[in-house]
């Protein structure tokens, strides 16, 4: 895994030394080599940062040139590559290396655009062609991450905003529309950022660039498969088609030359790629358990003994994840609101010591309704049907004062069933945000996303969404940048693009509660397949911020952070009230409100390149 960044200017005058410290910025990415190509005429500068996961020889350095003058960065790992690359060899290709960059390279010069088909895996790439024109491209389902902005007479390009924001041509105006998202989800849904005129590539779309223009367009559609059905109807026949492709999936995210290993909690997802990983070959895992907090240790130990893996528990303490919150808004550069990151960091770096490539369970609670928001909404939308007063009663039996009661209410009180699932699924509750931004708030989504909903099967609607937003943008970018900050490579086995697709085609009742990965798990491992429940990486911001957070947050409501981003801090004031009062449970969008603030202070107005 790497970091990748570079400038095209077609004009001339692409910018080396930005580049380059765009490069450098990007080092926690690429701990094993860096690399910078200039255009023999000043078109374009690549940039590089290398993970050295397979073939650690310098003949797989980036960025890689073709001799026909092709040239490419890029951040990722392709599966089944050797296949790949012995069709090439048959067509007469040869290759210098033994990774997967070269074949990703060769496949782009014969094929162009059209190569993105054969690509399986995660990445985001950038190919200069010797005609002088650039492709940026990212993988099916989000899992790397590419920004890019308009700029110069051509276009900036990188991993990671903070490295982007090293050009001095990227523009760091706040995108107000954007902040409103951000302030309802906790993250900036579909292409857009917090930045005025700095956009994320999306999921499945290539961009190509030349003298003539720019184009975006969508390579993949994981929604097609949603659309078509046809997936196998009875659970046995599921069950079988899922156990064969989470098998292939796993034993090709176990090939690297250096060191795997598996992340194993108490949940059904990680202990199925597990227990699939073992029966491959031997396999060390890493639990961790926090002091004083709930402990998946034991179940977790109990899956790894059955499972035959060398099993190792890491104990981390509320300090550890503590110390981290100054770091916090340059590992989450985007950023996005996830009060997890901090122990998924802290995991990342204790797996950094043993491996150089671990494998997760993430993706299991999008593609098979495991989010408790997921088995919800069903009733909910039902429930927003009835007149007022109905679901006005029906607000009074959820408590306020806990998380859970609070989004409910909110969620009743939306009226609408998109505004509901913001109020479910985000963080900030909307007449909150409203009084924060002194205007009515923009929807949740772009229109632009929802009309990818259309034409689903209902019990689709809300899975797909996760899948388009939430998922890239908040879980998947938690994974990368806190393992990334460690020069840490995690392969997502349930993302790949075959078991997605077998997700959204099958019967909603078929994929409820995680019930068809619990069956899986039960086939692989007899016996494991029982309802479990999973802890997950709680971080206990209620008490934080009546407690060591406290200072922290006063101050980014009450010391100028908020103006400096054109928000009321009145609101935000008596929110905090309320919260340590325990009249409401307000502790996410408090979060929010600091690290945001934060963000604002030490990446976009915090350094000048």
């Amino acid at each position: 895994m790497c970091g990748i960044c570079g400038q095209v200017a077609w004009e001339g005058g692409a910018d080396a030394a930005a580049v380059a410290r765009m490069t450098a910025r990007l080092a926690h990415r690429g701990p094993d080599g860096e690399g910078v190509w200039r255009d023999p005429e000043g078109r374009a500068v690549l940039g590089h940062r290398r993970l050295a996961v397979l073939d650690p020889s310098g003949a797989a350095a980036q960025p890689m040139r073709s001799p026909g003058g092709h040239v490419l960065v890029y951040n990722g790992e392709l599966y089944g590559f050797r296949e790949l690359r012995r069709r090439l060899e048959r067509e007469g290709s040869v290759f210098r290396s033994t990774g997967d960059t070269e074949v990703v390279l060769e496949l782009l010069a014969r094929r162009g655009a059209a190569a993105l088909e054969l690509l399986d895996g995660m990445f985001a790439l950038a190919w200069w062609s010797p005609d002088g024109r650039l492709l940026l491209a990212r993988d099916r389902l989000g899992i790397k991450p590419l920004f890019w902005a308009e700029a110069a007479g051509g276009l900036v390009f990188a991993s990671e905003l903070p490295a982007l924001l090293e050009h001095p041509a990227v523009s760091r105006d706040l995108d107000h529309e954007a902040l409103a998202r951000w302030l309802q989800l906790g993250y900036v849904p579909g292409e857009g950022t917090l930045l005025s005129g700095v956009r994320s590539l999306e999921p499945g779309t290539v961009l190509e660039a030349g003298p003539g223009g720019i184009t975006v367009r969508r390579w993949y559609d994981p929604l097609d498969a949603a659309r078509r059905g046809g997936g196998p109807q009875t659970a046995g026949e599921a069950a079988e088609a899922l156990e064969v492709l989470v098998r292939d999936a796993v034993r090709k995210r176990l090939v690297a030359d250096v060191p795997v290993g598996c992340f194993l909690s108490s949940g059904t997802d990680s202990s199925l790629i597990a227990a699939v990983a073992a029966s491959e070959g031997p396999l060390e895992t890493l639990t961790v358990r926090f002091e004083g907090g709930a402990d998946e240790s034991p179940v977790a130990l109990e899956t790894a003994q059955r499972i035959g893996a060398v099993a190792s528990v890491e104990t981390l303490d509320p300090g550890g994840m503590l110390a981290l919150l100054p770091d916090w808004p340059r590992i989450a550069g985007d950023p996005f609101a996830d009060p997890s990151l901090a122990p998924t960091a802290l995991v990342s770096s204790v797996a950094r010591q043993r491996w150089v490539v671990a494998l997760s369970g993430d993706g299991g609670d999008e593609l098979f309704a495991g989010y408790p928001r997921l088995r919800a909404m069903p009733i909910l939308e039902r429930v927003l049907g009835t007149p007022p007063p109905v679901r006005a009663f029906a607000g009074t039996v959820a408590p306020a004062g806990r998380r859970w009661g609070r989004k409910l209410r909110s969620a009743l009180a939306a009226g609408d069933p998109f505004r509901a699932y913001q109020a479910l699924q985000g963080v900030g509750p909307r007449e909150l945000v409203g009084a924060l931004l002194g205007t009515e708030p923009p929807e949740p989504w772009p229109e632009t996303v929802l009309r990818r909903l259309d034409g689903l099967p209902p019990g689709v609607r809300w899975r797909a969404l996760d899948l388009l937003t939430f998922l890239p943008s908040r879980v998947l970018a938690k994974v990368d940048r806190a393992s990334m900050a460690c020069g840490l490579e995690v392969r997502v086995p349930l993302l790949d693009h075959r078991i997605v697709e077998l997700a959204l085609a099958l019967p909603e009742r078929l994929v409820r509660s995680k019930g068809l990965l619990r069956t899986v798990l039960g086939r692989v491992a007899p016996g494991l397949g029982r309802r479990r429940r999973k802890i997950g990486f709680e971080v206990p911001l209620g008490a934080w911020i009546r407690g060591p957070l406290r200072s922290a947050v006063e101050g980014a409501v009450l010391d100028g952070g908020l103006e400096a981003l054109g928000l009321d801090p009145a609101p935000a004031a008596n929110a905090l009230k309320r919260h340590r009062s325990g009249e409401v449970a307000l502790a996410e969008p408090l979060f929010a409100l600091w690290l945001l603030t934060c963000w604002d202070a030490t990446v976009r107005r915090g350094w000048a390149p």
